[in-house]
């Protein structure tokens, strides 16, 4: 699973197109980036350095010579930088699992800082459902000023639902797995992974703008923590109320989070 990606010069998000960028401190600081997910293996821990306000630079510059360790259980683990990929790091041996309620604290060492922080990896989503196996599109022509035209409209969507009686996080990705894919909508912007806003809720429309290829589609329920939930929404702030961003990372910022998932697939087609 591709990550989530928090940083655009202290912290942004990936498929969100943040237009605000959060405050930062006049002094460049270290920015932790990490996330577990359960039943994979560790490889998606990020070490990098903060902008401080003034700076020219647009993005943050990888940090590869950290020190950077996972507990659990009073073990410890310690990662190694990964091959080719600068700034992140990784588990290389096979005795680390990542499992539903595991507590883990990560503590890295790098710019003369020590930053620690802690996670517990969520439990499964359960109860997963789709309310149907196959999504249809239609092409119309309809007329216009300028002439008739071919117009693609869909004839009924996906409603995922699952089990939370807590109220707790989750978002939902929906993404296109079929290599015998075609695209529905040329000038769409979408890309072929779909991403949603946390929610707390028990249940997500998968309409058609989320949606812009034929085959087979894979809908991924991922079950988060609050903190999680809350540095997604601090993404963007208003000049005239500028903030620190969150961070439940001590001594630095950024995010150490756990996610677990589950899945389902969907066919969609093209009539």
């Amino acid at each position: 699973m591709k990550t989530i990606s928090f940083v655009l010069i202290t912290m942004t998000f990936l498929w969100t197109g943040c237009n605000n960028n959060p405050v930062f401190p006049n002094d460049t600081q270290v920015v932790l980036q990490a996330y577990l997910y359960a039943n994979q293996p560790v490889k998606d821990i990020q070490v990098m350095s903060s902008i401080a306000i003034g700076s020219s630079d647009t993005t943050n510059t990888p940090i590869s010579n950290a020190s950077v360790a996972l507990m659990r259980n009073g073990l410890r683990y310690q990662l190694s930088p990964s091959v080719g990929s600068p700034g992140y790091y990784s588990y290389q041996g096979n005795d680390l699992t990542v499992n539903a309620g595991d507590d883990f604290r990560i503590e890295v060492v790098a710019g003369g800082q020590t930053l620690t922080a802690e996670t517990i990896v969520p439990k499964k989503p359960e109860q997963i459902s789709l309310s149907i196996q196959t999504v249809s599109f239609q092409m119309d022509s309809v007329q216009s000023r300028f002439g008739a035209r071919t117009r693609v409209t869909s004839s009924d969507s996906a409603v995922v639902t699952w089990s939370n009686p807590s109220g707790d996080y989750f978002f939902v990705v929906v993404e296109s797995v079929d290599a015998g894919r075609q695209l529905i909508r040329p000038d769409s912007t979408f890309t072929r992974r779909f991403v949603s806003d946390p929610t707390n809720q028990s249940s997500f429309l998968v309409n058609d703008n989320s949606i812009l290829y034929t085959g087979k589609h894979v809908v991924r329920l991922y079950h988060v923590d609050k903190e999680y939930a809350n540095l997604y929404r601090s993404r963007t702030q208003d000049s005239r109320t500028l903030n620190e961003p969150l961070t439940n990372v001590n001594n630095g910022l950024g995010i150490f989070s756990a996610f677990a998932s589950d899945s389902l697939f969907f066919n969609v087609k093209l009539n």
